[in-house]
């Protein structure tokens, strides 16, 4: 008689061990989407007495027709730009330099993990003080060489800059990181291939280099690019916005709806429009990539 296995299925050990995640996944995650999505269907004026009767598509009509809406988004799109292409450009010179290099790699990148180590809120106040016009560090120095000293975050043509030179200095270890990981797990073998026909270092860096790190650097792309559009906490601890909306991001203004001036009903409709924006641009930004490893993965 043959006798019955007594333990769990394969199927229901593995229902078990996604459970807690799928739990806080629902609770965190589906449940707020799906109150913000009813939200934005709704009026939501707090100061009238909270969540009430059904409106339609018309809370949708006036975010589409809003200017300071779209002003945010386009500050917010500037920003992005400006922050990726320095901190792209700066992170991978970088770790070009430290895989180049022959002693201290180990404690180069220890020290490239430091501004990452800490929030943009506790960093973002350090160089509140750094932009400082009468105590600042950077204005003493320039005053030292002779150089104007601007107003880095009270000047409505800089103040957004000030917020770029932020981001870079605190997320291109990033992507120097990420750049020199993939620099490192390149096959030596095409390399000294290239080297023993003479090829120079610039045909190496067109044809081998560049096109084998380009999954690589495409990730990290994407990835900071929805990290800035999400931007939130160092405008808040910087520039609060200004001067006057020199500065506000789609979220800050966002924030400003919904917990300054109490339209939930608007706020919510800003965020479905968000999310379903970073969606879209995602999807179409990695569908390229995603063909390329199932193309890998086939000819494997």
């Amino acid at each position: 008689m043959k006798k019955q296995n007594s333990g769990l299925s394969d199927r229901w050990f593995s229902i078990l061990l996604i459970a807690p995640a799928m739990a806080i996944i629902l609770i965190f995650a589906l449940l707020p989407l799906a109150y913000a999505i009813d939200v934005s269907f709704r009026l939501a004026d707090l100061t009238r007495g909270g969540v009430k009767n059904f409106v339609g598509l018309e809370n949708y009509r006036t975010v589409l027709h809003d200017k300071a809406f779209w002003d945010s988004t386009w500050i917010t799109v500037k920003f992005t730009a400006a922050a990726v292409s320095l901190q792209m450009i700066l992170g991978i010179s970088i770790a070009f330099l430290i895989h180049g290099a022959t002693a201290g790699k180990g404690v180069i990148r220890s020290l490239m993990i430091l501004p990452l180590a800490t929030s943009a809120a506790v960093t973002g106040l350090f160089w509140r003080y750094l932009y400082d016009t009468q105590f600042g560090l950077i204005n003493y120095f320039l005053s030292l060489m002779g150089l104007p000293q601007p107003n880095w975050l009270g000047d409505i043509s800089i103040a957004l800059w000030s917020v770029v030179l932020f981001d870079v200095w605190q997320w291109t270890p990033f992507v120097a990181l990420i750049a020199l990981a993939g620099l490192q797990s390149l096959p030596k073998e095409p390399f000294e291939a290239a080297e023993l026909d003479g090829a120079s270092t610039w045909r190496v860096l067109r044809v081998l280099t560049f096109p084998m790190l380009k999954p690589v650097l495409f990730l990290v792309v994407v990835l900071r690019t929805i990290d800035c559009m999400r931007l939130y906490d160092a405008v808040a601890v910087l520039t609060r916005g200004g001067p006057g909306t020199a500065t506000e991001t789609m979220t800050f203004y966002l924030y400003r709806t919904g917990l300054k001036l109490f339209r939930m009903d608007y706020a919510s409709t800003m965020a479905i429009f968000f999310l379903y924006a970073m969606l879209v641009a995602s999807l179409f930004a990695l569908k390229p990539l995603l063909r390329q490893f199932s193309a890998r993965a086939g000819e494997a």
